[in-house]
C-alpha cells in the first residue's frame, strides 16, 4: 500500500457549545511508515464491519463532491508535490463544511476527527472517508510519572465511505465503486454522510447474503448426495470469508469457478440454470453466512449452535418424533448434567 495524500481534519464545538465547527488542517501530512500503519488499522477496521452499503454517485452537479475530486484526480500529471496536496486540502475542506453544515441541521451532537486518505493498492486507487473519535488513557513518563494522554481509536468508526477511484472512471455505470458503513440506529447519520457525498444506495451486504445463501440452499435441496451439500457450503463459506478479509468483493462467477476447481462442480451447475442475479461484484455480510456452516435455535431457556458437519453424525435429527439426538456429549456439559 501506498499513500498519495492523507489529512486528518477536525469536528467541535464552537463557543455556543451547541453548534459543530469544521476545523480544518491547512496541508496534508506527510507519509511515513507510521501512517501507513494507522491507515491499515483503519482499513481492517473496515474491511471487518458488517452490514455495508453500496452504490454509486447520483449528484452529477458542477459543485457536488463527485465533480470536485474528478477536478482533483485529474490535475496535471505536472503539478508538483505541493500542490497536489494543496488540491488534496481544498477538496476535504470543502467535503468537511458540507459534513458540518449536515450534522448540524441532522442534530449530531458528537463531533471528531474527519480524516481523508487517497492510497494505492496493487492497481487500485481507494480514497476513504472516516470519522474517528480520540479516547483518553494514561502513560508513564521518561521521568517515570504518570500523566494523562490521548489516542485516535483506529478500532472504532462511527461513519465511512470508500471510494474505488479506479473502478469509478473505467465502468461507472458499475453501482458498486462505493461502500459506506450503516451504523445501527446511525441511519439519520448515515444518510448525512450520502447526501455529503452524493451517493445514493445500489445494494447491501446483508441483501447479497440473503441472495447467495439462497442460492445455496436451494442447491441442496436438490444435490441427493449428503456430503457433497456439505462441501459445497463449507468451500462457500471459506471462500467468501477469504475474500472479505482481504477487502475484495466477489463475483457469482469467480466462486462458482472455484468451487469447481475446489471439488464438485454440481453448485455451479446449478447457479448456471437460474436467474439469482448476482452477475455483479457483491460483498455479503460475513455474519450471515454463518448460516451455511452452522445450526443455530434458541427458543424460551435453550439456546443451540453446533457446526453443520456434525449433523448426520454425532447430531441426528429426528423428523418423526421433533428429536434432536446429541452423542458425544461435551465433557463440561456431562458434569453439569451429572451434578444436577
Amino acid at each position: 500500500m501506498s499513500i498519495k495524500q492523507i489529512i486528518v481534519h477536525k469536528l467541535d464545538h464552537g463557543q455556543s457549545g451547541d453548534q459543530l465547527e469544521a476545523f480544518p488542517a491547512t496541508q496534508s501530512l506527510n507519509a511515513s511508515p507510521s501512517l501507513e500503519l494507522v491507515l491499515d488499522d483503519l482499513l481492517q477496521t473496515y474491511n471487518k464491519k458488517q452490514d455495508k452499503c453500496y452504490g454509486q454517485f447520483s449528484d452529477l452537479s458542477e459543485e457536488g463532491f463527485p465533480a470536485t475530486l474528478k477536478t482533483y484526480i485529474n490535475q496535471s500529471p505536472e503539478a508538483s508535490s505541493e500542490e497536489q496536496a494543496a488540491a488534496f486540502a481544498t477538496l476535504t475542506s470543502s467535503t468537511l463544511t458540507r459534513l458540518c453544515e449536515g450534522l448540524n441541521e441532522a442534530g449530531a451532537i458528537s463531533g471528531g476527527y474527519v480524516l481523508f486518505a487517497d492510497y494505492q493498492q496493487g492497481l487500485t486507487r481507494y480514497l476513504i472517508l472516516c470519522m474517528l473519535s480520540s479516547q483518553n488513557s494514561i502513560t508513564i513518563t521518561d521521568d517515570l510519572t504518570i500523566q494523562d494522554t490521548s489516542y485516535l481509536d483506529t478500532a472504532r468508526m462511527s461513519l465511512a465511505c470508500r471510494l474505488n477511484m479506479t473502478d469509478w472512471e473505467k465502468k461507472t455505470e458499475a453501482g458498486r465503486y462505493l461502500s459506506f458503513l450503516r451504523p445501527k440506529g446511525g441511519k439519520r447519520l448515515s444518510n448525512v454522510f450520502q447526501e455529503v457525498i452524493g451517493c445514493s444506495e445500489t445494494s447491501s451486504s446483508k441483501d447479497e447474503a440473503n441472495t447467495l445463501i439462497k442460492a445455496v440452499e436451494e442447491y441442496c435441496q436438490e444435490e441427493p448426495v449428503a456430503e457433497n451439500r456439505t462441501v459445497v457450503k463449507r468451500q462457500v463459506y471459506d471462500y467468501c470469508q477469504n475474500r472479505l478479509d482481504e477487502g475484495e468483493s466477489l463475483s457469482m462467477q469467480e466462486l462458482t469457478g472455484y468451487l469447481s476447481e475446489a471439488g464438485p462442480d454440481e453448485f455451479a451447475k446449478f447457479v448456471n440454470t437460474r436467474d439469482y442475479d448476482m452477475d455483479s461484484p457483491m460483498s455479503p455480510e460475513r455474519r450471515k453466512l454463518t448460516q451455511l456452516v452452522r445450526y443455530t435455535g434458541r427458543s424460551k431457556g435453550l439456546s443451540l449452535s453446533f457446526d453443520g458437519e456434525l449433523l448426520g453424525g454425532q447430531i441426528r435429527y429426528d423428523e418423526v418424533n421433533d428429536q434432536l439426538i446429541i452423542t458425544g456429549v461435551p465433557d463440561k456439559l456431562k458434569e453439569q448434567l451429572k451434578q444436577s
